[in-house]
């Protein structure tokens, strides 16, 4: 679940991609997002994170697929 938090009128939202729910404080919202994070099962967790570091570094799933293995580890630098 990616949440983002924003303040309105003294009060906080979080908007996921289905809801918009609203919090009476920062503290409450970031209660409530733990709780979902401790529901999700750890092999959602990996893959949210597996999918936030390909959208971050610009590779698409068809990207790695093609990659040939060489039984080494490449570290690439941007920019």
């Amino acid at each position: 679940m990616i949440a983002a938090y924003i303040l309105l009128n003294g009060m906080v939202m979080n908007k996921t991609k289905d809801r918009i729910r609203i919090f009476n404080s920062f503290e409450e919202a970031k209660a409530t997002e733990i709780q979902n994070i401790i529901k999700q099962s750890p092999i959602d967790r990996l893959r949210h994170t597996v999918e936030l570091i390909l959208r971050v570094y610009q590779v698409s799933r068809e990207d790695l697929k093609s990659r040939t293995a060489t039984g080494k580890i490449r570290i690439i630098k941007a920019g």
